[in-house]
């Protein structure tokens, strides 16, 4: 089985100022096939092959599995001013018992535009399923106790002990005191009220860009659920749904351009000149959980 797993993380290390020498570390959660991986993404040193590495965890079939894979780093600077990146995985070992599963290397990429803004960030598997994660937060700054990281290590690996006590903040972020500070997330759960799969996506009115983008597709399972996390997001959203060729949800409150065959996040999509432009229903959303039912 192969999973799809964030990326774009990778590249926050890359700006980071390397004399710091120190660990950075990520939580990232996605799903696949309706199974949830927690990872735990440690970045000794951005430059040396072997030093980084990526636990994953999940359960399947009540079997609690948790893997270690080493990553690859490769930076690659375009002509255009852009930075494109890859994290490529290899050295799967199981660090529980495999409980009879196998689990394939994870492939990353990203693209970093001239200015420094992260840009069409991918999330690959082998069959170059692309997906958005569902969350990722940089933990380099946080205190990592011992219960927290035996959900990726168990007693008696010298990263247990090491990573609980080392000094991280390799991502130059200043630690938040107040918690009343921090900008609550805007969620928008989906829910499939119907008996066949449902592929969705979303538009929203990109503020660092001034533009509309849509984004998709995400595929939610008969009498299931996906909450995507839009991030700290109040105003007006649209959502688009399909169901094979024959059933389609869309008022036409707005219209935006949409990629019929694979995943996308198209700037400009209101304006931009597509070969397919979709009806879009209108929802408005604020921080916290909102849904929104397809029957």
């Amino acid at each position: 089985m192969k999973k799809i797993l964030l990326l774009f993380i990778v590249t926050i290390a890359f700006t980071s100022n390397r004399s710091l020498a120190k660990t950075t570390i990520c939580e990232i959660t996605f799903y696949s096939s309706n199974i949830k991986y927690d990872c735990l993404m440690v970045l000794n040193d951005n430059y040396s092959y072997g030093n980084n590495f990526m636990r994953v965890a999940y359960t399947i079939n009540g079997n609690y599995i948790v893997v270690n894979q080493r990553l690859s780093i490769e930076k690659q600077s375009l002509s255009d001013g852009n930075t494109y990146i890859t994290a490529s995985g290899y050295a799967v070992r199981f660090i529980t018992n495999t409980y009879g599963h196998t689990y394939n290397p994870d492939k990353l990429s990203i693209l970093i535009n001239a200015a420094g803004a992260i840009d069409q960030p991918k999330i690959g598997d082998s069959n170059n399923a692309m997906m958005p994660v569902y969350s990722f937060r940089d933990i380099s700054n946080e205190n990592l106790d011992n219960n927290y990281l035996k959900r990726f290590f168990v007693d008696g690996e010298p990263e247990l002990h090491s990573l609980s006590s080392n000094t991280f903040g390799g991502f130059n972020t200043v630690p938040i005191t107040n918690t009343n500070l921090i900008p609550k997330s805007t969620f928008i759960e989906f829910y499939n009220n119907t008996g066949y799969e449902i592929s969705a996506c979303y538009a929203y009115y990109n503020n660092q860009d001034r533009c509309w983008t849509s984004v998709g597709w995400y595929t939610i399972q008969p009498y299931n659920n996906k909450t995507i996390d839009v991030g700290n997001y109040t105003g007006n959203l649209y959502v688009r749904g399909r169901q094979g060729l024959a059933t389609e949800w869309g008022s036409g409150d707005g219209q935006f351009c949409v990629d019929a065959t694979q995943a996308f996040n198209i700037k400009f999509a209101d304006t931009k000149d597509c070969w397919s432009k979709k009806k879009f229903s209108k929802y408005y959303v604020s921080p916290g959980v909102n849904k929104w039912t397809f029957n």
